[in-house]
């Protein structure tokens, strides 16, 4: 099996972009001022919960959920 050309630099630009964004974006969903108010021992459950939330739906979740 021949070897994998690898991404081109124009790929490698924007996982470096999007990446770089994920970051700034995480930067700002933790620090942001809200987490002050929720109870420390919340906090966690409250971030995972968020997470999911931004997730797309499992293949299959909808047929399972009705």
């Amino acid at each position: 099996m021949p070897d994998s050309p690898g991404w081109s630099d124009e790929q490698k630009a924007t996982v470096e972009r999007m990446r770089a964004e994920l970051r700034e974006l995480s930067s700002a969903v933790v620090d942001h001022p809200h987490w002050k108010n929720v109870p420390a021992d919340v906090r966690v459950k409250s971030r995972m919960q968020l997470k999911r939330a931004a997730l797309p739906p499992e293949p299959g979740a909808a047929a399972e959920a009705a």
